[in-house]
């Protein structure tokens, strides 16, 4: 009778509850960040929380300048270092905030326009405008409009970026609902082209009203019956919309 293998079970670092501790920032330079630790010296990565692993690092790379800071000199020279790393993160912190802010005021801007009817090539009027403004009244954000993008392209894009957003809340709100109707209307745009208007008219669980222009498609050839059902079955398919409700 042969005797069973037992195999070792693997240990994992999860399961051994390593923990920072705080010694190690004064006897190592390292912090404990976004689950890991920071040298704060040469700011290289350790991924493991292992006093041995720390150490080494230290040893290696740091030992020799940073031994002979001791008591009050080194605990400065420590502080100083962490103060370094703070600066730096809250530098990108800004950096990143300024950029979205930028994006977001591009994109209310541009929703602006688009509601208007405005040609998208407004967005260069309005940068000038924009430009104007912080000379005067608040220098301090000058970076800021300066990030602004609205050219002709990226206007473009942003109407195309809102267009598919309003699309897919469109799409889950009419999930959502357990009835719903259509109506259709026909007119002609100021190229005598036929226009289809297709508008929907939902109601939730809970009762909830839905009405809202679901699409408008041209019609340039014809506009018999069966071109409007291929139409109608068309948004059928782009809103998802089942046969059985």
């Amino acid at each position: 009778m042969s005797t069973p293998v037992i195999k070792a079970k693997k240990r994992k670092i999860d399961s051994e509850c390593r923990i920072f501790k705080s010694s190690w920032t004064l006897d190592f330079f390292v912090v404990e960040h976004n689950e890991y630790l920071l040298c704060l010296i040469c700011q290289e990565k350790i991924a493991v929380f292992k006093e041995y692993n720390i150490k080494r690092h230290y040893s290696t790379k740091h030992a020799d300048t940073f031994d002979t800071l001791t008591g009050q000199v080194r605990i400065d020279r420590v502080n100083l270092l962490k103060d370094s790393i703070n600066s730096q993160q809250s530098f990108f912190k800004a950096v990143k905030l300024s950029s979205e802010t930028a994006t977001k005021i591009s994109f209310l801007i541009t929703e602006a326009i688009a509601k208007s009817g405005k040609p998208l090539s407004e967005g260069e009027f309005v940068k000038d405008c924009l430009d104007i403004f912080p000379s005067v009244a608040c220098p301090d954000k000058k970076s800021i409009v300066e990030s602004i993008s609205l050219s002709h392209q990226t206007v473009a894009r942003r109407v195309d970026d809102l267009s598919s957003n309003i699309e897919i809340s469109l799409i889950k709100r009419l999930n959502a609902c357990k009835f719903y109707s259509l109506a259709l209307d026909e007119s002609t745009d100021v190229s005598d082209t036929a226009q289809l208007a297709i508008f929907v008219r939902g109601v939730t669980e809970n009762f909830e009203i839905i009405e809202e222009l679901l699409d408008l498609f041209p019609m340039k050839d014809t506009a018999t019956g069966q071109d409007i059902f291929n139409v109608v079955k068309h948004v059928f398919t782009k809103f998802k919309l089942a046969d059985e409700n």
